[in-house]
Order: structure tokens, then C-alpha cells, then sequence
């Protein structure tokens, strides 16, 4: 029998659940789809967090977590919070080095202005991370900047990382780096998954989440390729030109494709989008001097 420890009408709030196969610290078994190495997986206990007096979160024997609110469901810590949340409430407390969350979700038709993963602890505000579900079919960065498109009923899988030492969140969707994000400052901070309501939320919203780990390291967490993405790779472009022009932000770069920064010549080693935050010298992962 599987040893993992579920509620089927779901876990009041405030009750520590254990995860299944998460011991702290353990090494990762073969397979994991953790993006970059040296990581070690780490205990995925967690609380539930859901309105008073009414259920809004279940989890089966297979590990498959269903989140569900509706706008008037009543707020889960009146005058804390800006609205209902059906929440997964990591006890992973952490105030350095770097922790990674992921896996597999799932968000409902229609589910508009809901977080449904964040990274909370931050100096200028209560979180540090905090991706949203919008009605334009996306997950974007606090309602804003876009991650991922299209989202609505189908599976994702989902890498949040963060650097806490370099005030990073890297953001990766199917193994692909979408974005990276600066935190909001040191703090002690964790994970949490489901749904968030905000101000605006649509009026009823599902999400499914299973697969979830948790993993930390001592280091940085620079982006990294990854194997894990669930469409075929792209074929390795040729480079047609070996001329290399100034690093710019805003710009399609192809593996191969050469610039300069800083009175130095860098290599691409992966095809991206460049913004700031990106320089050749901060992303080792994406340039090299050649």
C-alpha cells in the first residue's frame, strides 16, 4: 500500500501532511526532473489552508491534489489575506542557498487573477514570487509580466527555483527557462501551491496539482538547460554568421551566434530571448567567452 498520508475530503487547516517518498535531504532516485544538478531533495511536508468551515482541497491515494474556489467563499485568515485561498503550505522554511519546487499542474478554463504558486518571505513584501492565472490563458508574474501560454486544461510541468543568496527566481515550464524574476529581499521563505484568490478572481476556479518535490542546495542556482521538456527538442541551429555585434537586450539569439560585452567575445550556448538581467558575465548557462 502506498504510504502516503491523504485525506479524501481534504486536511483541515493548520494540519501537517506528509508527502510521500520525500525524506529530508534524501538523494533524488533516478529519473528526476529537477532542473541543473547537485540538488538533494527534501522533506515535502505541508499544511493545508483552505476557508473556514468548508472544503475546497482533496488529494487521493496517487498523490492527485484538486483545489477549487468560488469568489464568496469567505477569506481563509480574515484581515491577513486579500481573499479565499485552497493552499499548499510548504514546511519548508529556508533564508539561504538555493530550493527548487516542482510539478505537475493542471489550471481549469476560466480560473482569472488566482496565484497558484508562490514563494513567500520577501524584505519589501510578504512574497518574494507569485505566479498568477489570468483569462489570457497564461500564468504571469504577479498578474503582469507573461511565464507561460497556453495553460488552460492540460498538464505543465512547473520548476520554480530560487537563488535566495542572489535574489533570483528562475522559472522554468516543460524544462524550458521562461524567465527570471529578482525576489523581494531576504526573509525566511517557503513554497506554497493551489489557488490564491485575488481581488477580481473569477467566479469559480480548479486547479489540479500531483507530482510535487522539493529540493535544496547549498550554492547558486544560475539557469540551466534541462532534458526534461515534454515536446522534442529543436535541432540545433547553424550559425550563419560569425560576426559578433554588441550584446542588446530584447534580442532572439541562436545557439552559435557571438557578441561582445564588456570588451569581451561570448559564445551562445543556448537559444533565448536576452533581457536584462541576462548579460553574458550573469548566465553562464546561456553564454560562453569564446
Amino acid at each position: 500500500m502506498d504510504r502516503r498520508t491523504f485525506l479524501a475530503g481534504g486536511a483541515a487547516a493548520g494540519a501537517t501532511v506528509a508527502l510521500a517518498g520525500a525524506g529530508l535531504w534524501a538523494a533524488r532516485p533516478a529519473g528526476a526532473a529537477a532542473i541543473g544538478t547537485g540538488w538533494s531533495e527534501v522533506s515535502g511536508a505541508y499544511k493545508v489552508h483552505q476557508p473556514p468551515n468548508v472544503t475546497r482541497h482533496t488529494v487521493d491515494g496517487t498523490g492527485l491534489h484538486r483545489f477549487w474556489l468560488y469568489d464568496t467563499d469567505p477569506s481563509t485568515f480574515p484581515g491577513q489575506d486579500s481573499g479565499p485561498r485552497s493552499e499548499l503550505r510548504f514546511v519548508d522554511e529556508y533564508t539561504s542557498g538555493s530550493a527548487q519546487f516542482e510539478c505537475d499542474m493542471k489550471i481549469t478554463s476560466g480560473a482569472h487573477n488566482v496565484c497558484v504558486q508562490q514563494v513567500f518571505g520577501g524584505a519589501t513584501a510578504a512574497t518574494a514570487f507569485m505566479a498568477l492565472a489570468m483569462n489570457t490563458n497564461s500564468i504571469t508574474h504577479y498578474g503582469s509580466t507573461p511565464i507561460h501560454s497556453p495553460v488552460y486544461d492540460q498538464w505543465i510541468r512547473l520548476n520554480v527555483v530560487h537563488d535566495a543568496g542572489a535574489g533570483k527566481v528562475y522559472v522554468y515550464v516543460n524544462g524550458q527557462l521562461k524567465n527570471t524574476f529578482n525576489d523581494r529581499g531576504d526573509n525566511t521563505h517557503y513554497f506554497k501551491c493551489g489557488i490564491y484568490g485575488r481581488s477580481g478572481m473569477s467566479p469559480y476556479s480548479e486547479v489540479f496539482v500531483k507530482n510535487i518535490h522539493l529540493y535544496r542546495k547549498s550554492g547558486g542556482a544560475s539557469p540551466s538547460p534541462s532534458s526534461t521538456s515534454t515536446s522534442p527538442p529543436s535541432p540545433t541551429p547553424t550559425p550563419t554568421s560569425t560576426q559578433a555585434s554588441a550584446w542588446a537586450s530584447g534580442v532572439t539569439y541562436r545557439v552559435g551566434d557571438r557578441v561582445t560585452y564588456g570588451g569581451l567575445l561570448y559564445s551562445c550556448l543556448q537559444a533565448h530571448t536576452s533581457q536584462a538581467g541576462w548579460e553574458p558575465p550573469a548566465v553562464p548557462a546561456l553564454w560562453q567567452r569564446a
